[in-house]
């Protein structure tokens, strides 16, 4: 009887998948459109749904997400990403922050609590691969090279993704979790990737080396999916996702001599057990959801649109491409990825989000690869477009700040010296901005318990004690930005400044919008950032209050200007730490 009802479930699942993916993939749509098309069928649609094919797909669906994880980390070839890496590892890290930025701000101006909105700029952070990888190569409108970079940034932002999920656990257990149990879990992650990944290193790839050359392939297989089950088994007994174990076991295993051929006979099965992973999404999707979420199911597809072009335009300029091929490659990557289902499940399952939010990210990712195909047939018809109604002065300005730009990367590198400390520097910056992150959050999960302590001891001081806790959130931020200020100046030297300064042709002999604005006040530059960071957060204040507040901030800025800023140790450690990249 039990294979009976086992057999009649996936006959369901896998027919009902397969004829909505052919319908979809007629109308030149991605086949997980078909899978989660399949999954509102069987779920209200279709007699022959029961509990038994919720179990049945909640089993399958795991093993399809940790197989689909296995298999990213495959594709992260690490002797490939040499060949573009750093340019790659680059639009990776400039967009997925302010991707999360995008969507925190969206959240929080759509009344969501810091929480909510930081999910959000989680779950719109990523592109999916296998939706772009499929319209690129019917399309075939991208040459080669192009496309394969545009595949290694989705895998990059996949890691990315990976690491945020793991970074933001803590926020699953609750609104205001402890601060030391935050540290610790983090801690805990840290050690747990970085022992896996070089232990992991040293004996793995050997061990599979010795298998595919001594036994046989079939062996090889079986031993490398048993090792990623068992990585994904050993992550969530400390409490992380499943997926994080079977991403490191993937990138692991990608090192070895028979990685391919390991790819090659994984993909049938990441298929076949992700389908099943997306049918167990549609699952969960009732249609009548998606119709009354639809106002924002549309702001979220803009909010990941307009700010995923945005920011890959933005960081393939700073890599100093040509501004057409960082159009129509922003533009291919605007389909949101596999990993927005799985994070907005993992915040739904605990409890963070609302049906509401779970709808409108599925609705908002349908939207997103209903779009890709039409949006990347259409580019070239876009950007000229585009440039043709552009006018003629903004054409010119661009054109100049190319032509610094060019310039600016030739300052650079001409000589190892001055290209090693932008390098540095550049990292510090980034660090500049974990620390200020890590500051807001730390200071968000700390103030409820401040205020509950506060109010019953003394009654009535509660808007005191708001006030006081944004004065000194305001003092603890200046030691970062001071710093960060300091990097944008050093770099500013050196590129602009310093070194061996290069002839400019003539069309680039006016200064540029960056020397200009480099040249705005160091302490102008401070105080911007620093309120700018303090009042996108969310706080109780009345508008009085808050420019009461920033008066008061502003007193104490200027007695501390009288002094000298504080950098301190923080800096004195920012510098033993850039030392130490220059070094290597």
């Amino acid at each position: 009887m039990e294979e009976a009802v086992l057999l009649v479930n996936i006959t369901y699942l896998l027919l009902i998948a397969g004829v909505c993916s052919i319908i979809f993939s007629k109308l030149k749509m991605p086949a997980i459109i078909g899978y989660l098309a399949a999954g509102i069928i069987l779920a209200n649609y279709w007699d022959g749904s029961s509990e038994s094919t919720e179990v049945i797909v909640s089993i399958l669906s795991d093993m399809g997400l940790v197989l689909l994880m296995f298999f990213i980390g495959l594709e992260l070839n690490l002797q490939k990403l040499k060949k573009s890496g750093m340019f790659v590892v680059m639009v990776a890290v400039v967009q997925l922050p302010l991707m999360l930025i995008a969507g925190y701000i969206a959240g929080i101006l759509m009344g969501w609590d810091m929480v909510q909105s930081i999910f959000l700029g989680a779950v719109i952070s990523g592109s999916s691969t296998a939706v772009i990888a499929a319209v690129l190569k019917s399309q075939e409108r991208i040459d080669k090279d192009t496309a394969e970079t545009i595949i290694l940034i989705t895998v990059m932002e996949d890691i990315g993704q990976v690491l945020i999920l793991t970074m933001a656990a803590p926020l699953l257990v609750g609104d205001t979790p402890a601060l030391g149990s935050i540290i610790g879990m983090i801690a805990a992650i840290v050690i747990f990737i970085a022992a896996s990944i070089g232990i992991g290193l040293i004996f793995i790839p050997r061990i599979l080396d010795w298998i595919g050359k001594k036994i046989s392939s079939e062996v090889l297989l079986i031993v490398a999916i048993g090792l990623c089950f068992a990585m994904a088994l050993l992550s969530t007994k400390i409490g992380l996702s499943m997926a994080i174990g079977a991403f490191i076991m993937g990138v692991i295993v990608s090192q070895c001599k028979f990685s391919h051929e390991i790819m090659v006979k994984t993909e049938p099965m990441k298929e076949l057990f992700m389908a099943v992973f997306f049918i167990s999404i549609g699952l969960e999707i009732v249609p009548s959801d998606l119709l009354d979420n639809i106002p924002l199911i549309l702001i979220i597809f803009g909010v990941f649109a307009l700010a995923k072009v945005s920011t890959v335009l933005l960081a393939y300029l700073l890599g100093n491409r040509e501004l057409k091929i960082s159009f129509l490659s922003a533009v291919s990557l605007v389909a949101m990825g596999e990993f927005a289902f799985i994070i907005a499940k993992t915040a739904l399952d605990a409890g963070v989000v609302g049906q509401d939010f779970y709808s409108a990210v599925i609705g908002a990712a349908l939207v997103s690869m209903i779009a890709l195909p039409i949006l990347s047939k259409n580019s070239y018809k876009i950007y000229d477009k585009v440039s043709s109604k552009t006018p003629q002065p903004v054409h010119n300005t661009v054109a100049k700040l190319s032509c610094i730009r060019s310039d600016a990367y030739a300052r650079a590198k001409s000589s190892k010296q001055s290209a090693s400390l932008v390098k540095s520097k550049i990292i510090m910056i980034y660090i500049d901005l974990i620390v200020i992150a890590a500051i807001e959050i730390a200071f968000y999960f700390i103030s409820p318990y401040i205020f509950e302590n506060v109010d019953p001891l003394v009654p009535g001081t509660i808007h005191i004690a708001n006030s006081a806790s944004m004065i000194v959130n305001f003092l603890v931020l200046l030691p970062p930005i001071i710093n960060l200020v300091h990097n944008l100046k050093l770099i500013d030297e050196v590129m602009l400044e310093g070194g061996k300064r290069l002839k400019r042709q003539a069309e680039c002999a006016d200064p540029s919008v960056y020397e200009k604005f480099m040249k705005v006040s160091s302490i102008l530059l401070i105080l911007t950032i620093d309120f700018v960071v303090l009042l996108i957060i969310p706080n109780p204040l009345l508008l009085w209050e808050q420019v009461a507040v920033i008066l008061i901030c502003l007193a104490v800025f200027i007695a501390l200007l009288v002094k000298g800023l504080p950098r301190g140790k923080y800096a004195a450690a920012n510098e033993k730490i850039t030392k130490k990249i220059k070094k290597k």
